[in-house]
């Protein structure tokens, strides 16, 4: 007991002042405001304690693997930093160091479980939720929650051991969000989403709703459960516990090398000893500075993944409704749209604004970068490069809505409103990048910002849900879309004005954070 507790202190006097804690108390705080949302409604009372468990598995899906991703990132990303690992392994045995970021994230975890069953309980007797909440019901949830997300976060933890780029586990994250989303809208893939972990939150669901297009919400029941998602669940933990230590085991104590890459580099060593005295002529790319930076990095793989995943989400979901949904093109943007721009495009800009930022923050670059390039110079560069990137994302995605438009045999022409919704888009997105950009730059912290950016989005739906969204760019983003409503009538001179409000503040706050603080590195 006492070798636990000096492990786990160990760990938590390592992410002292570092705000793991906050990022994991704010994602449970959206996690209960989205859930009690509405829910003081008359027609909800009676049967809350049932809707807030049916609800909760999907809130779950879309915001834990993300905020469990930033947070082992976090636990894990000090090490990588500066080699730690050699000076612990002079300390303690490999086993040591591992079970010490296993059992930090075990604690964190099921801290994180109760406090969430906590509130669920708190959140419906001050609502006023009608009746008493099935206690075994809620004891379920909370071994489901707690067993799911603890896998996840092992397996965000082996990542964040394997990559020492923090960019390649905030884009797992990312996508296991869109994936366990995903597959929540489609019933007939139950095998998958038994399979893979981030499907095992609506895998899990032991609560049925019964509705109807007239009545709507007529009542929610219990569902039959077998025990194969059980039997995934202890699997995965498994193997992700010893896969996880055997990672561990065969890394370097300055960090995981893949044995493709050593050979490789080898080889390539071996030719330039043997090569002639002539020198061999470097080939630099004709590419902007910023772009240099970001070429061949991860931050790709969630461009190319999450928009196509929000697609396939939109188009079968368009594909199931289709006696409600009867206005082809503008139907099927909405169902395209409205996760993106809300819940994936935000954190997705975070990514690009983080890793801009963060070779500045790694070592002395600092030093040297404000040396050798004027500060409006520099962070017009980033914030350039952060929108443009931005700008092709909405490109891509703008090519899967017409590709999957196309597929579903639409023969009407294409909306012409496209144009004003992606040019609109872009205008409001830049504003999200400025907002990103300063907060990675305030933020040395790789991952922080991006959970903000999630939390961001959630915030947005909010301020437009009350038609403030001109108070928030994460909100502008989305009502340029018109995500809500392809056909809405928007104040554009307002709209115009607030985005190029907030991307004038953010550009000039950088500019005058830069030039009066000290720099400082990681």
């Amino acid at each position: 007991m006492n070798y636990l507790k000096k492990t786990i202190s160990l760990e938590l006097e390592k992410t002292k002042r570092r705000g793991i804690w906050l990022v994991l108390t704010v994602f449970l705080l959206l996690i209960i405001a989205w859930t009690g949302y509405n829910m003081d409604d008359e027609r909800f009372l009676g049967f809350g304690w049932m809707m807030a468990l049916y609800n909760a598995p999907l809130i779950n899906a879309c915001l834990i693997p993300t905020g469990i991703a930033v947070f082992a990132s976090r636990i894990v990303d000090m090490e990588h930093k500066g080699n730690t690992w050699k000076m612990l392994e002079t300390m303690q045995c490999k086993l040591d160091i591992y079970l010490g970021k296993v059992l930090y994230g075990f604690a964190a975890v099921l801290v994180f479980s109760i406090a969430e069953l906590i509130l669920f309980l708190i959140m419906g007797y001050v609502v006023g939720f009608h009746g008493a909440p099935d206690l075994r019901a809620y004891g379920l949830f909370f071994m489901q929650t707690f067993s799911i997300t603890f896998n996840l976060y092992l397996l965000q933890m082996i990542v964040s051991l394997v990559f020492s780029n923090q960019a390649v586990a905030l884009c797992t994250g990312l996508c296991g969000s869109m994936a366990g989303l995903f597959l929540m809208y489609i019933p007939s893939w139950s095998l998958l989403r038994t399979v893979i972990p981030w499907g095992h939150y609506g895998a899990s669901m032991f609560i049925g709703m019964d509705w109807n297009k007239e009545q709507g919400i007529k009542g929610f029941y219990y569902l039959s459960q077998g025990n194969g998602v059980v039997f995934f669940i202890m699997g995965w933990f498994i193997i992700l516990l010893l896969g996880g230590w055997l990672v561990f085991r065969h890394m370097d104590t300055d960090g995981f090398h893949f044995s493709f890459k050593q050979h490789r580099l080898s080889s390539e060593l071996t030719l330039t000893d043997s090569a002639s005295p002539r020198r061999m002529s470097v080939k630099i790319p004709h590419l902007p500075v910023e772009l240099l930076k970001i070429k061949r990095t991860p931050i790709w793989i969630a461009f190319l993944v999450l928009p196509l995943i929000s697609a396939v989400i939109g188009t079968i979901n368009y594909l199931n409704n289709l006696e409600v949904l009867t206005s082809t093109w503008y139907s099927l943007w909405t169902q395209h749209a409205l996760f993106f721009s809300y819940f994936f495009m935000p954190p997705l800009v975070g990514v690009y604004a983080s890793y801009l930022w963060r070779l500045e923050h790694n070592g002395t670059n600092w030093n040297m970068m404000l040396v050798n390039t004027p500060v409006w110079r520099l962070v017009l560069g980033k914030f350039a490069v952060c929108s443009t990137i931005m700008l092709l994302t909405l490109g891509w995605l703008c090519l899967l809505y017409i590709l999957c438009g196309l597929y579903a045999g639409f023969t009407k022409p294409i909306p012409v409103e496209l144009l004003e919704w992606l040019a609109c888009g872009i205008l409001g997105g830049t504003a999200v990048c400025a907002a990103q950009c300063f907060l990675s730059l305030v933020i040395r912290s790789f991952s922080i910002p991006i959970g903000m950016a999630l939390i961001g989005g959630f915030v947005g739906l909010a301020f437009t849900a009350r038609n403030q969204y001109y108070l928030l760019p994460y909100s502008l983003m989305s009502m340029g879309m018109r995500a809500n409503n392809p056909n809405l009538k928007m104040d554009m001179t307002q709209f115009i004005c607030f985005s190029v409000f907030f991307i004038l503040l953010f550009y000039l706050l950088m500019v005058w954070y830069i030039r009066h603080h000290d720099v400082r590195t990681q």
